[in-house]
């Protein structure tokens, strides 16, 4: 399977078509089992570079061994024990390098998104009333026009804390290309805190 995709890398590099798009193109029609995108970008460099040998070339010193499919399985398990496990976890675990990590990821089409942060998980009565207030606002336009907008003052108010639980690096986890983001209820904040209260205008006052 490798060569063919080598084979097919040489020709897309002369139809000048970008290692990113060529990499699309791979996980549509070979899903699991093609290469990863770093993998691809240095067979497009090794095209580019005038060599025509669909062939890896022999490396110096020890052999990579890390890419097995029991890695690979292991790898998905430690994934799904733990959505925000890093990199550096996963390498440890395995006794393996990061590069061959990555590589594993990618091939299991895994990638790292942040948990949909929402500030309330709102009940049915809290959007029954948000519908009717928003309802009357509409009303409200249609008879005053654009002079409505001149009645309007908004303002909100909102704790500043000293610090937050968790950055939003932090709250990142792995997940498959098609898979639904997850909601994510507010966390706790620290209880030293200090409030920030703003009005605005229609122009911005």
């Amino acid at each position: 399977m490798s060569f063919r995709q080598h084979a097919v890398i040489e020709f897309l590099v002369k139809e000048e078509i970008p290692a990113a798009e060529i990499h699309q193109r791979f996980q549509r029609a070979y899903g699991s089992v093609c290469m990863g995108a770093s993998s691809v970008r240095r067979w497009v460099k090794h095209f580019k570079d005038g060599n025509t040998s669909i062939e890896d070339e022999p490396r110096s010193g020890r052999p990579r061994t890390a890419l097995t499919e029991r890695n690979k399985e292991r790898v998905d398990e430690i994934i799904q024990e733990d959505r925000r496990v890093t990199v550096d976890t996963i390498a440890r675990k395995l006794g393996t390098g990061h590069t061959a990590v990555q590589e594993m990821i990618e091939s299991l089409t895994y990638r790292k998104v942040c948990a949909r942060w929402i500030p309330r998980l709102l009940t049915e009565d809290h959007k029954g009333q948000r519908k009717a207030i928003t309802s009357e606002l509409l009303q409200r336009y249609r008879h005053e026009s654009d002079d409505f907008f001149l009645c309007i003052v908004t303002g909100d108010e909102s704790w500043f804390h000293y610090f937050g639980p968790e950055t939003k690096r932090q709250s990142m986890e792995w997940h498959h290309l098609h898979s639904q983001s997850k909601k994510k209820a507010k966390t706790v904040p620290s209880a030293a805190k200090v409030m920030g209260t703003v009005f605005l205008d229609c122009i911005a006052r």
